[in-house]
């Protein structure tokens, strides 16, 4: 197991490399996926103008109403990631950072929206793929780029709105 946390650590690490190195780019998002004993956790980022439309803190009643409902779905992570059926998982923790959508400041004129999300899993062993319903409810995410790290090794891959399933 002290492999696992390596590569969860690892992965997180990764993630926050590619982000820092990568350019900010519409329509494209990050996910990551770690398996460690019976926790599944996934991390999501994806850039703010994907997720309500604009890259800014909101101005008006009538954005601060599309903020809302925004913020209200990426709460929903039983909605936006599914887990296998077969792992039995239940969600037991969730975060949602979003700087200038709550008050916050966005760093270097870009911003992006973040989410922790972590299921406690009955069988882990059964847990073989996540379905990611992102691109479903926030149209502007066109694919999201996947890293995996589990019992079984590392992956990565790439998901979008036709081919939604990231399986390892």
């Amino acid at each position: 197991m002290k492999n696992v946390i390596a590569l969860g650590l690892a992965l997180v690490s990764s993630l926050a490399i590619a982000h820092a190195q990568h350019a900010h780019s519409h329509g494209v998002g990050e996910l990551g996926i770690v398996v460690e004993k019976d926790q599944l956790t996934v991390l999501l980022e994806i850039p703010q103008h994907d997720v309500v439309g604009f890259e800014r803190a909101p101005k008006s009643a009538r954005e601060q109403v599309t903020v809302q409902a925004a913020l209200e779905k990426l709460g929903q992570a039983e909605r936006l990631l599914v887990p296998s059926a077969a792992g039995q998982c239940t969600l037991i923790d969730k975060v949602v950072e979003a700087p200038l959508l709550t008050g916050g400041k966005a760093a270097e004129g870009h911003a992006d929206v973040s989410a922790r999300y972590v299921w406690r899993c009955a069988q882990p062993a059964a847990l073989k793929e996540v379905k990611v319903n992102v691109m479903g409810e926030f149209k502007r995410v066109r694919s999201l780029n996947v890293s995996f790290a589990g019992p079984q090794g590392q992956k990565a891959g790439r998901i979008d709105a036709k081919n939604p399933r990231f399986a390892w």
